[in-house]
């Protein structure tokens, strides 16, 4: 029998269904980048040599990136998706058996890492209203060697105030790590307080407004000092030359993320309002690109097996908080009016 940890084989797969004509569960953006900018990278690869290994701290990007975000160029470590960065900060900072803080319900990546990694896991319920408990927190943050935080969270697209997040940073012994995926929706970072609080970590993702979900890129914003630091626990060479060419030519056509965060915001606001206006669901407010919604006195299994009879794929959970909840990402407005119609149709007939 081949020697795996014991942790590995009890874990589950991290899996989540892809294959849908409406395809709403992974919060995705709905719109690809244009056929321009794929054109002009592409003749940009036809240069490059594919022979050699990608520069190790490519200076076009991160100038770039830091012209973006307004940070300090030598704070910031791009890494192979935020993820990458994610398991970098566990590595950087936790033996095993250190304890690692999050939130319940929150991203289920923080505390998969954590059990492959053997360390104690904390979690902090949130409130019914899916607000952050900032008291618990702050006890758990003086017991933990990391304390993971997405604002807005996923699911719930709830957010954390700058002063809360510079409460928790307070606790010097602590790394606080605030994910900021969704940061664009939003419009409020915490990024200034890492020059204050050099235990607070920002990470951010290529994934969601820049459309880039398939190039795998992400960047961390931290103190110049602590970032030097961070970048010795991810692997060498783990961000490709094509995603640091993608990255780039977009960072340059900043009015394309601008319109593209534009349009999803607008849907945004589209979506809540139907779901409000479908009898049985209650639809949580969110600063991201979905909204988590309360199927009241309903099967969230039934509803998503007849969303998915239909073609349109959502998000569903197996957390006992969120049994009778479904997520749905923020599509174009013709797949918004899709589900709409089709979710309306189904509460319907289940009420009938």
């Amino acid at each position: 029998m081949i020697n795996l940890k014991k942790v590995i084989i009890k874990l589950p797969p991290y899996e989540v269904p892809q294959e849908a004509l409406i395809k709403l569960n992974q919060n995705e953006s709905p719109y690809d980048i244009p056929e321009e900018c794929k054109k002009e990278i592409l003749e940009q690869m036809e240069r490059v040599s594919w022979n050699r290994y990608p520069p190790e701290d490519p200076t076009d990007l991160i100038k770039a990136l830091a012209d973006y975000t307004q940070h300090p160029p030598e704070g910031i470590v791009i890494g192979n998706g935020s993820n990458e960065l994610i398991l970098a900060s566990m590595l950087a900072t936790c033996n095993k058996g250190d304890s690692v803080t999050v939130v319940r319900p929150g991203f289920a990546l923080y505390p998969y890492l954590a059990k492959i990694l053997q360390l104690k896991l904390r979690e902090v319920r949130l409130r019914k209203d899916f607000s952050f408990n900032i008291g618990r927190l702050l006890r758990n943050a003086h017991q933990s060697k990391v304390l993971y935080l997405a604002t807005p969270n996923n699911p719930t697209g709830t957010t954390l105030e700058l002063e809360q997040i510079a409460n928790l940073a307070s606790v010097r012994q602590c790394m606080i790590v605030v994910d900021e995926a969704y940061y664009e929706f939003h419009g409020q970072t915490a990024q200034r307080l890492t020059l204050k609080y050099p235990n607070l970590l920002i990470l951010r993702t290529f994934s969601k407004a820049f459309g880039l979900a398939g190039i795998r890129l992400g960047y961390l914003l931290a103190h110049p000092d602590v970032a030097k630091q961070i970048v010795k626990a991810k692997l060498p060479f783990s961000v490709g030359t094509f995603p640091i060419l993608v990255a780039s030519c977009l960072l340059h056509r900043k009015n394309l993320i601008d319109e593209t965060v534009r349009m999803i915001i607008s849907e945004r606001t589209f979506l809540f309002e139907g779901l409000k206006n479908i009898p049985g669901i209650k639809p949580i407010p969110s600063r991201a690109n979905f909204i988590l919604f309360v199927l009241q006195g309903l099967s969230a299994d039934m509803v998503f097996r007849r969303l998915y009879e239909k073609g349109i794929l959502v998000r569903k959970f197996s957390h006992p908080e969120l049994k009778n909840m479904l997520r749905v990402t923020v599509g174009r407005h013709d797949e918004n009016s899709t589900f709409l119609a089709e979710l309306g149709k189904i509460i319907g007939g289940l009420n009938a």
